[in-house]
Formats: C-alpha cells, structure tokens, sequence
C-alpha cells in the first residue's frame, strides 16, 4: 500500500454504519401546556425488537404515534429508513405509512364487515394494487391462521383478530412494525402466543419492531427496553429479564409520582445507542 493511498484511508476514517431504521431527533409534543414529548432521541436498528415503557402518562403512546408518522410533533425529527417524515405532504406522509410502516392496535381495528383475508388484502387494494394469487392465504398461514380466510372478526377470538392485524400490517413489508400494547386485550395464554410471533418475525426475518407495552413479561422478550418518564428518555436495558424490567419500572414510578427524573437523559444529550441485539379475556367477543 502506498504512503498515500494510506493517508488517504486514514483521513477517511471507518465506513459508516448502516442507516438505523428508525431515527428521531429533539422529538417534542405538546398537549396544552404539558410536554408529552419533552426532547426524544432515540435510534432503532433494523432487524431488532425494542420495547418502550413507563408510568402512566410518560409519553409512550404519543413517542410512537410520532414515530409512525401518525401524529406530527412539535419540533424534531422523525426518519423511517432514512426518509424523513418532516416536511412531506398529506399525501406523500400517507404513502410511506401505507408502504413502510405498520402498526398493530390494541383494539386491533379490525373492520367487522369484512372476512379476514379482506381485512388483511385492505392495504394493498388501498394502493390500488390486487393481491398476488395466494399472497393474502400465504400472510394469514404466517401468522397461524391457514383456513380462517373467510371468518368475519365476529368469528374469531380476540387473539385471532390480533393475528389478521399483523399480517394486514405485514402484508406490504414494513420498514418498521409499531405495536401499541399488541397483548393488553388478551388473556395471558393468547398473549404469550402473540409474543411468541412477534418474536419469530425479528429472529426468523429480521423485522424491525417496536412494541409499547405495560407488561414486563412482553418487554422482556425484546432485545431491548426503552424507559420514559415525564416525557424523557430515563435510560434503557439490554437482553433484559422480567425481573429487571419490573425492578426498574418499580424505581421510576416515584420519580414520575413526584415529578422528578429519574435517571433521564439530559435535554438535547446524546441518543441512546441502537443496541443490536393485558389481561382482560376477549374468548370468542366480536373484534
């Protein structure tokens, strides 16, 4: 190697990283005079699952709504796989919703008119695209429902519909899949079964998700938990384990209770890294 071939490397320094496959930025939301978001950075690699968590009313709901581009913040910045979300227009921000990003609701929103394969096919006709021969069966067998095609919501069990929403979500490859307490409407047997899915989906075809949820047992199967007090990032764990996740959740109730933050990172500090890594019965209820 020349003297300047080498120079010229080391002036270059390393080559990046991979793009994370969700970014955000100084992320602040209002809602009246409070701060749901009070100043979020936070990087997401793709192919890993993280979790978001903390006491009631610390922002989890909104940091994701924001994420998704379902919610526009106040200031900051939202990029999904490298596309930012500011500045786009109605129509351009809905096309990157219904092409990169899907979401799995705690109701599952399921609309009860139509079959399961319906529901699941409702994105790609949205786009004014027919399902592939076999593509919409081939979603729903993904996610254990071979043979359920033609069952209306009101046919299904409640972790039945979660299963159709997921593959609606799938259907169209996602860069990113949001779920906001994708179990909080199941018993703890159905839940396990969802978790266990959303799971498979990360390890087995390296999806990117991030899941809002309340329960520790949920957040301990992520790579990855994200805690929120009062709107700010108050710090993380790494291959966590229920019991330390709901340690940690037990050590920032108080601060959130009295209003402080407790081990929040500073406003407008350095992101958290991009570490690589329900109870209610619904049986047979219509979804």
């Amino acid at each position: 190697m020349t003297s300047t071939l080498a120079s010229a490397i080391a002036t270059a320094g390393p080559a990046p990283g991979p793009a994370p496959a969700l970014r955000l930025r100084g992320l602040v939301r209002r809602h009246g005079e409070v701060r749901a978001l009070d100043g979020v950075d936070l990087d997401v690699a793709a192919g890993t699952f993280t979790a978001v968590m903390g006491p009631s009313g610390s922002g989890k709901s909104t940091l994701l709504r924001c994420a998704a581009g379902l919610d526009h913040p106040d200031a900051g910045s939202v990029e999904v796989a490298g596309t930012p979300l500011e500045g786009l227009s109605e129509r351009r921000l809905t096309l990157l919703r219904r092409d990169r990003i899907g979401f799995v609701f705690q109701s599952f929103n399921l609309l009860p008119t139509l079959t399961a394969a319906q529901n699941v096919a409702l994105p790609l006709r949205l786009a004014g695209r027919r399902p592939g021969r076999g593509e919409v069966r081939a979603a729903l067998a993904r996610v254990g429902l071979a043979g359920r095609e033609r069952h209306r919501p009101g046919e299904l069990s409640g972790g039945q519909c979660q299963r159709v929403a997921l593959a609606r979500a799938l259907i169209t490859a996602p860069a990113v899949l949001f779920g906001d307490e994708p179990t909080g409407a199941l018993d703890s047997t159905t839940g396990a079964e969802v978790m266990d899915l959303l799971r498979a989906l990360v390890d087995e075809e390296a999806r990117t998700l991030v899941m809002v949820t309340h329960d520790p047992l949920a957040a301990a199967r992520a790579d990855r938990v994200v805690f929120l007090v009062d709107g700010r990032l108050a710090g993380e764990l790494t291959a966590p384990t229920e019991a330390e996740v709901a340690a940690r959740l037990t050590e920032l109730r108080p601060a959130a209770d009295g209003g402080a933050r407790n081990g929040s990172a500073p406003h407008g500090g350095a992101p958290i890294g991009s570490a690589q890594a329900g109870n209610a019965q619904t049986g047979g209820v219509a979804c």
